[in-house]
Order: structure tokens, then C-alpha cells, then sequence
């Protein structure tokens, strides 16, 4: 009903995904991108680290609709410059070389493993 009305909500959501830490696996909802992603011209946003955080909430202030932010619950390194632009529909490639034989792709906590 909200894609209909044509809402303009935002939505965070903590403590999601594999890596919540403590509370253990009875705890991970993995379900939160699977509740947003059906939504017509709703966006979803899992950001690897702070600056990319930070990008997420000023494109979801600025975006006329839905939108979920998945933030991350553990501590994460800071991978990005804080001049790092980011822009909704856009990919980031974070390290390459002209010897890779694998494409990796990945997003919020597990993009620092990767990485």
C-alpha cells in the first residue's frame, strides 16, 4: 500500500544479517532484503562502513519513496575515502588487477573480509 500511495518512508534496520555477534543465529534476520525488494521503486542500501553509511542516509533523505538501510551491528573498518561519491544504481570495484581469474561481489560486513 505504501508503493501505491506513493509514501515517502525510510527504514533502518540493526542487528540483521550473519554477523550480529553475540545474540547468535536464533537472532539473524535474513529476511529484511526479502520484505523491501518487492516493493515497486523501493531501494535497499547495505553499506560496507561509515562513509558509506553516511552516503546511504543523505540518498535516502533525498529520495522520494522507500528505503531501507540494513546498518551494520558490528564494528567495521573504514574502506572508503570521505570523498568517496556514491550514487543509487552504482557499483563500487574496490581492488582489481590484470592476474584476477574470480569476481567477487559483495556488500555491507562481509565487503572488509573480502577486501
Amino acid at each position: 500500500m505504501g508503493a501505491i500511495s506513493q509514501a515517502n518512508v525510510k527504514f533502518v534496520g540493526t542487528h540483521a544479517g550473519i554477523s550480529i555477534g553475540t545474540d547468535g543465529p536464533s537472532q539473524m534476520a535474513l529476511e529484511d532484503f526479502a520484505l523491501f525488494r518487492p516493493i515497486p521503486h523501493s531501494l535497499v542500501f547495505y553499506p560496507s562502513d561509515a562513509v558509506a553509511m553516511e552516503n546511504a542516509m543523505v540518498l535516502a533523505a533525498n529520495y522520494k519513496g522507500i528505503v531501507y538501510i540494513r546498518a551494520n551491528r558490528p564494528d567495521t573498518p573504514i574502506i572508503y575515502d570521505n570523498t568517496e561519491k556514491f550514487e543509487i544504481g552504482d557499483n563500487k570495484v574496490v581492488r582489481q588487477s590484470e592476474n584476477d581469474k574470480v569476481t567477487i561481489i559483495t556488500a555491507g560486513v562481509t565487503l572488509f573480509e573480502a577486501f
